[in-house]
């Protein structure tokens, strides 16, 4: 029997176990794939939010890191929550050392209650070096405004001007999730950096149990990936499983419950 892949979370720790680190587990391991961690932050969560968040320093950061890479056969990997320029910095510099490797960028700012995880420094550190690196990077549309020049783009510029102009100048595939739609549908947008584009639609489902959905579905691609799906295949794959985690969880009574993937 051939073992399963190696995926590589690298986010910051959820108490609620609802996102982050603890909901990539269990996505990666629901698509047949081991997970290995590297923790960027300790947060503390309840269904109301960010209560606190310690970022981890750089140094154990990057023992982490390297460790797990030197270690392991990672098939592919993925990143969430990053807390501090200075860790951004440091996963840009060591990922140059592991090109062959798949990387699957959720680029996370704020928490579902809206609580900033990654200040301004940060996210331009996304800008100048990650999105150099990645294969595919996983935006909403508040995201997919804070990757670009404020200067370059205002508030009326179509979202599909953006991603494509994303796909292109930095190489990689952007995924604009659709998730805080309204519609009666979920539409994701999948966008190249040869200009073309893909629509993954699925019925929106009603449910107060959203929390983590993003963390999910990043996890699920990079699982994917590592199992050798082509992106447009990944993609699929991950946003059906994703819908049916979501069903499994929206008859949960308690809030704050991300997409269940327990079998």
């Amino acid at each position: 029997m051939k073992p399963p892949p190696f995926v590589l979370s690298i986010a910051g720790s959820d108490s609620s176990a609802c996102a982050g680190i603890q909901m990539d587990n269990r996505a990666i391991e629901a698509c047949g794939a081991h997970p290995l961690n590297v923790l960027t932050a300790i947060t503390v969560q309840t269904p109301d939010g960010v209560i606190a968040s310690e970022v981890v320093s750089t140094v154990s950061f990057v023992q982490q890191l390297e460790g797990v890479l030197k270690s392991f056969p990672v098939a592919a990997m993925k990143s969430g929550m990053l807390g501090s320029a200075a860790i951004v910095a440091a996963l840009a510099e060591v990922l140059e050392k592991y090109p062959q490797i798949p990387y699957v960028l959720d680029p996370v700012c704020q928490s579902t209650s809206g609580t900033a995880l990654l200040d301004t420094e940060g996210i331009s550190q996304i800008r100048q070096r990650l999105l150099l690196r990645a294969q595919l990077v996983t935006p909403n549309l508040d995201e997919l405004r804070l990757l670009v020049q404020a200067d370059d783009y205002n508030a009326n510029t179509p979202r599909e001007v953006i991603a494509g102009a994303i796909a292109q100048q930095y190489g990689c595939a952007v995924l604009l999730k659709g998730g805080h739609g309204e519609s009666i549908e979920s539409t994701d947008e999948l966008y190249f950096p040869n200009g073309k584009r893909e629509a993954f639609s699925a019925p929106r489902i009603q449910s107060r149990n959203t929390r983590g959905t993003g963390c999910a579905l990043s996890a699920l691609i990079a699982a994917r990936l590592a199992h050798g799906d082509a992106m447009e295949i990944a993609v699929a794959t991950a946003k059906q499983r994703l819908s049916e985690g979501l069903v499994q969880q929206a008859k949960v009574s308690w809030l704050g419950a991300g997409p269940a993937f327990g079998g």
